[in-house]
């Protein structure tokens, strides 16, 4: 996967400049940074949305799975953990436009 901090809308662009800046870090590494420390914060809730589906997966098909299981299927093939949650209510949809596509 690759970053690309000018892609960035304009005040979260000069936010990440500004703390690059004084960091001492391109904007690059340091949008690498945010974005792992972001992610670190919130595996709490991730992992939980993670659990919930994967005994959803795990109810439907009678076949227990884990969560790291669900998860590492989540990398691998998101077609076929879509196709396995066909009613899973994503809040952003191929059909609607995101800021940060």
């Amino acid at each position: 996967m690759s970053l690309n901090s000018q892609a960035l809308p304009d005040y979260e662009r000069h936010l990440l400049a500004a703390m690059a800046f004084f960091l001492g870090r391109d904007s690059d590494a340091q949008a690498r940074a945010c974005l792992c420390m972001y992610l670190r914060q919130a595996e709490p809730r991730i992992m939980a949305q993670v659990r919930y589906y994967a005994h959803q997966i795990s109810a439907q098909t009678g076949k227990q799975i884990a969560a790291y299981d669900l998860l590492q299927m989540i990398v691998d093939s998101p077609e076929a953990v879509a196709a396995a949650l066909p009613h899973l209510g994503r809040v952003h949809n191929d059909d609607q436009p995101d800021i940060f596509s």
